[in-house]
């Protein structure tokens, strides 16, 4: 079984395969985009307990905007205690990644969530199977990390 899409919006893609929920960012977050990612959080964490949340940035270019930081910090606190971890992939290249890069090391330090930076989903996916309180299912599954990256790479 390959990742279900859950949505998709301009600026990204959602999916999941079990607990992991895969979040493919295409451009600049924006509140609509984070919304839709916060309901899936909620249903998948209904369903499967925790969840394992990777974002794989592709395409973004600068830092959100006030509003949508704001937004972002209001809406931590809805999903605290969900997820066994917040895996992020930077697959933007140049000045793109730095910024992207940069943005992350900052959020990290007023987030109570350690977040984990990778350069291919692969990677993550990897991680997200060794992520302690992992389901058995999800480690178990030694397709991820290629059904994850296949995703993000929109096949």
């Amino acid at each position: 079984m390959g990742v279900v899409v859950l949505n998709e919006l301009p600026e990204c893609r959602l999916g999941h395969i079990g607990s992991v929920l895969v979040a493919v960012w295409s451009s600049e977050l924006t509140i609509q985009a984070l919304n839709a990612l916060t309901s899936h959080q909620k249903i998948l964490a209904k369903k499967y307990g925790k969840i394992t949340l990777i974002s794989v940035v592709t395409n973004a270019s600068k830092a959100p905007a006030p509003e949508v930081r704001e937004h972002m910090a209001q809406q931590a606190t809805e999903v605290e205690g969900l997820r066994h971890g917040n895996i992020v992939v930077i697959q933007t290249r140049g000045l793109s990644a730095i910024i992207a890069r940069t943005y992350l090391a900052a959020q990290s330090l007023v987030s109570p969530e350690h977040m984990r930076v990778f350069k291919t989903v692969e990677e993550a996916g990897a991680e997200a199977q060794r992520l302690p309180g992992q389901d058995a299912e999800t480690r178990a599954n030694t397709q991820l990390p290629q059904l994850l990256a296949d995703f993000a790479a929109g096949k």
